[in-house]
């Protein structure tokens, strides 16, 4: 016996047709697509926050590799100026060495006793010019090695500039698509809206409405059991009418 007023209560709570042609969504339908549009756009804004950061991050480093690969090519060149320099003394060691050796030459023809002094000095010079060559030699190919490995230092510098350009521009069309995404969904929420005739804040209470008016009907059906009926819908009845209309009730429906 208490079923069919119980059933009539919770028809209250029922959302019924706006119109003739399309249904409104319930208060908890609302809700829930009105909360699911708000975690899409918190969504879209991290990932557009998230990308601009990515961004600025990746500039910061761009300049950075800039700046070391300007270093190192000024390193590069000027260890082929330093190789060719020293390329340069070493051919002057090497012409000083053909000297030392016509002065050699020179003191053997003035014989043991007057070339004597001008051949020990020719000596030291082609030893010391000896020494000198060689040291100049290896200092350049030690030049040109580090050279070489600065040159390789700056491809690679120029290899990651290029791949931070490259996932700069990626990340700058993440945002770009994350505004994008943030514009649908502003689009989006005024069509929720029009479609639900209310906005976040409404179908959040309309839902705790909902929820509290259930509980109602659950204590309703308990106190049903206990008190007369005809005591308890004359009682009621002034609450009742304005929630069935609040509600959407038919107004043609009678109560059983």
């Amino acid at each position: 016996m208490v079923e069919k007023p119980k059933r009539r209560l919770f028809g209250l709570l029922r959302a019924r047709k706006s119109d003739e042609s399309a249904p409104a969504a319930s208060p908890a339908d609302s809700a829930a697509l009105w909360k699911a549009h708000d975690r899409a756009t918190a969504s879209a804004r991290e990932v557009g926050e998230t990308a601009q950061r990515v961004a600025s991050s990746l500039a910061k480093q761009r300049a950075a590799i800039e700046a070391v690969g300007e270093r190192a090519r000024g390193a590069s060149t000027r260890a082929t100026d330093l190789a060719t320099s020293f390329a340069r003394v070493s051919s002057v060691f090497e012409r000083l060495s053909l000297v030392a050796l016509n002065a050699s030459l020179e003191a053997a023809r003035l014989g043991e006793e007057s070339g004597q002094p001008l051949r020990l000095v020719a000596d030291e010079v082609r030893l010391s010019a000896a020494r000198g060559a060689e040291s100049a030699r290896e200092l350049s190919a030690t030049l040109d090695d580090v050279g070489a490995e600065v040159s390789q230092l700056t491809s690679s510098l120029d290899r990651a500039r290029e791949a931070a350009t490259d996932l700069s521009q990626e990340t700058a069309r993440i945002a770009g698509a994350a505004g994008d995404v943030g514009g649908a969904l502003g689009e989006l929420a005024e069509r929720i809206k029009r479609l639900t005739d209310t906005d976040p804040e409404t179908a959040r209470a309309l839902l705790d409405a909902v929820e509290h008016g259930r509980a109602f009907v659950n204590a309703l059906g308990a106190l049903g059991e206990k008190v007369p009926r005809g005591i308890l819908v004359g009682v009621l009845r002034p609450v009742i009418e304005p929630l069935g209309k609040w509600f959407g009730e038919d107004d043609g429906e009678e109560e059983p």
